[in-house]
C-alpha cells in the first residue's frame, strides 16, 4: 500500500508494480494535486559534464548545516543520474539548450542557490513539477498492477503481534472518498508518501491538503520521527494575498535577479559568499530580520535584467501578471513561506522505517540527505532515488529497518522498538464541533509568528500555548469527525512535535535560529521523537565518524 501520489509514491508503486508486486495506491485528493506539481526549479542531479556526484555530495553537505547522514546523501547524488534518465525514459520532457523548450539538444542547466555550479535540470521553464508528476502518473495509474484510490483519507496505521512481542505495520484505516465510516485496508507493506505539514503556518507555498497526515500518523504508532524543528522557509514567496503563496523560484537568482531591501539595496552580498544565491536558510534569515527590525512585510524582488522573462519562466510571469505586476519593469514584491519539512519519519537507507511493514519516502521521510536545510531542488530528486529504493527492499524481501543511514543511531531495541499504540493514539476517534476552520488559523498564526525563521525560548512557549489550546478544543464532544477534524488533529500532533523539538535544540542550525542561541553547539545530536512525549537524543556525529573511517 503506498499513501500519497506524488513523485515518491508514484515512483514507489510504479516501481513495485513492474516487480510483479500488487500495489494499492491510496491519495487524500486527486491522483494529480500533490504537492510535486508546485515545483517550478527542477531536479539537481549531476549529469552535465562540467559536474560529479562528489561535487553534488559536497554542496548538499554544505547546505544541510553539519546535519546530513553522507551515507544517504552518497546514495541520492551516486544514483540521482539514473533515475533522472529513467524518468525521461518514461516520456518526462526537460528543456534543451538552444530555444529552452523540450526537444531536441542538450539538457539545459540552471544554478539554484547553494550549489556551486548549473546542475538543475527544468521543464517548462518553471513548470517542472508538473511535468514530472504528468510523466509519471501516465507511467503508474494505467499500471495492470496499481489499484488506485482518490479521495481517500488515512486515519491510523493498523499494527498486528508479531513475536517476540512486537508489532508491525499492517495496513491502514481511513475514510473512503464520499464516506463517512472509517474502514480497514490490510496490507503486507504501508509505504509511507504523503507529503509534508506546510499547512501549519499561516504563510505557506504548500497545498492545502499539505497536512502532515504521515508524519502524524507514524508519531501515533510509535514510529521514530527526527528533525521536525527544519521547517525550511523559501525565501521568495510573492506577497500576495492568495494561498498557497505563488512561488518566485530560486533560478531567478540563478538568472541575476537581485533581492532588494525597502531602501533599493541589494544586501545579500554582505550576508554570504554565495550572495543572493546562498542556501535558503541564509537568505530567509536575512530577509526576515529585515522584516523585523523596520516593522515590513515584504522586500523586493529586482528581476528586470532578466531577458526574456515570460518564455524562460512562464508560471511566474502568469502569476505576476495575475496579481497586476510586471517583473519586466517593476520590482516583485517578496516574503519568506513556509516550504518544506526537511525532517520527518527516520527511515534507513532503502525507507524502512523503525516500525516492521513501515517504510516512508519523500518529504515524509526523514533519509538523512536534508540535515538541517535542504539544498535546493533536491528533494524531487529524493523521491525518484528513494521512492526506487523502498519498492526494491520490498520486492526484494526485506520486512523491516536496518542500521544504515539516519535510522544507524537510533536505539532500534530500546523504548521504540514496535511499541502497542495507546487507544489515545489512534486518530479515528477525534469528534468534530464548531469553529474548526478558527481553531486552525490560530495554530497557523501563531506557529507563523512565535515558531517560524526567527525564534526565541518566550515564543515557543506561546506557541505551545496555541497548540495546547487547539487540542484542547479538539477535544470538545460533538458528532464523528470530519476531514478537517482529522487534518486539524494531525497539524496540531505534528506541530508539537515541531515545537518541542525547537525548545529543545538550544543552538542555531540550518533552518532553525533561536535569537536566543544563535551560534551551533557540539556534540552534534538529533532529535526522535517515538510519540508524544517519547524523545531520545542521539549523536549523528558519531554516526559520521564510524562511515567516514
Amino acid at each position: 500500500m503506498v499513501l500519497g501520489s506524488g513523485v515518491a509514491g508514484l515512483t514507489a508503486a510504479r516501481t513495485a508494480a513492474e516487480a510483479g508486486l500488487s500495489v494499492m495506491l491510496l491519495t487524500k485528493g486527486e491522483l494529480a494535486a500533490s504537492a510535486t506539481r508546485y515545483a517550478q526549479g527542477g531536479v539537481a542531479a549531476a549529469l552535465s559534464p562540467a559536474d560529479s556526484p562528489e561535487l553534488h555530495f559536497s554542496d548538499t553537505l554544505s547546505a544541510g548545516g553539519g546535519l546530513c547522514d553522507p551515507e544517504a546523501v552518497r546514495i541520492l547524488v551516486g544514483e540521482g543520474p539514473d533515475r533522472l534518465r529513467e524518468l525521461m525514459a518514461l516520456g518526462a520532457e526537460f528543456d534543451r539548450d538552444g530555444d529552452g523548450s523540450a526537444g531536441a539538444g542538450r539538457l539545459a542547466f540552471a544554478r539554484e542557490g547553494g550549489h556551486s555550479l548549473a546542475r538543475v535540470v527544468h521543464a517548462g521553464g518553471d513548470a517542472t513539477g508538473h511535468e514530472v508528476e504528468r510523466a509519471l502518473l501516465a507511467a503508474t495509474a494505467g499500471h495492470p498492477g496499481v489499484t488506485a484510490r482518490e479521495g481517500w483519507l488515512a486515519l491510523s496505521i493498523y499494527t498486528e503481534a508479531i513475536s517476540p512481542g512486537g508489532r508491525r505495520a499492517a495496513g491502514v484505516v481511513g475514510v473512503p472518498a464520499g464516506g463517512t465510516v472509517p474502514e480497514l485496508v490490510r496490507a503486507g507493506h504501508v509505504v509511507l508518501a504523503c507529503g509534508g505539514a506546510g499547512q501549519l503556518y499561516s504563510v505557506t507555498t504548500n497545498p492545502a491538503l499539505s497536512t502532515g497526515d504521515g508524519v502524524a500518523m507514524a508519531l501515533a504508532a510509535g514510529a521514530a520521527v527526527a528533525d521536525v524543528e527544519f521547517m525550511q522557509f523559501h525565501p521568495t514567496a510573492l506577497h500576495h494575498p492568495v494561498m498557497p503563496r505563488p512561488l518566485l523560484s530560486e533560478a531567478l537568482r540563478g538568472e541575476g535577479a537581485l533581492l532588494r531591501d525597502d531602501r533599493g539595496m541589494a544586501f545579500m552580498a554582505a550576508e554570504h559568499p554565495l550572495a543572493d544565491l546562498a542556501p535558503r536558510d541564509v537568505v530567509s534569515r536575512a530577509i526576515a530580520r529585515r522584516l523585523v527590525d523596520r516593522g515590513l512585510d515584504h522586500l523586493w524582488l529586482d528581476a528586470t535584467s532578466i531577458d526574456d522573462f515570460p518564455r524562460r519562466f512562464p508560471t511566474i510571469w502568469e502569476h505576476c501578471r495575475a496579481a497586476g505586476l510586471d517583473p519586466t519593469r517593476e520590482w516583485l514584491p517578496v516574503a519568506p513561506a513556509a516550504h518544506y519539512l526537511c525532517g520527518g519519519v527516520v527511515t534507513d537507507v532503502d525507507g524502512a522505517a523503525s516500525l516492521p511493514g513501515l517504510w516512508a519516502c519523500g518529504e515524509v521521510a526523514c533519509t538523512g540527505v536534508h540535515g538541517a536545510n535542504r539544498l535546493a531542488s533536491n528533494s524531487l530528486l529524493e523521491g525518484l532515488v528513494f521512492g526506487h529504493r523502498v519498492a526494491a527492499a520490498i520486492a526484494g524481501g526485506r520486512t523491516g529497518p536496518e542500521p544504515t543511514g539516519a535510522l544507524r543511531a537510533v536505539p532500534l531495541d530500546d523504548i521504540s522498538l514496535n511499541r502497542r499504540p495507546s487507544p489515545g493514539d489512534h486518530r479515528g476517534e477525534h469528534r468534530q464541533f464548531g469553529g474548526v476552520a478558527g481553531l486552525r488559523e490560530r495554530l497557523q498564526r501563531d506557529m507563523t509568528t512565535f515558531a517560524g525563521v526567527l525564534r526565541d525560548g518566550p515564543g515557543l512557549e506561546r506557541a505551545a500555548a496555541a497548540v495546547s489550546a487547539v487540542e484542547a478544543g479538539l477535544a470538545a464532544a460533538g458528532p464523528p469527525a470530519g476531514r478537517d477534524v482529522a487534518e486539524l488533529a494531525a497539524l496540531v500532533t505534528v506541530g508539537r512535535a515541531v515545537v518541542t523539538a525547537a525548545t529543545e535544540r538550544h543552538e542555531s542550525r540550518g533552518c532553525h535560529h533561536r535569537l536566543d542561541f544563535p551560534d551551533p553547539r557540539q556534540p552534534l545530536e538529533r532529535i526522535v521523537h517515538f510519540g508524544p512525549g517519547r524523545r531520545v537524543r542521539v549523536s549523528a556525529a558519531t554516526a559520521v565518524s564510524e562511515r567516514e573511517r
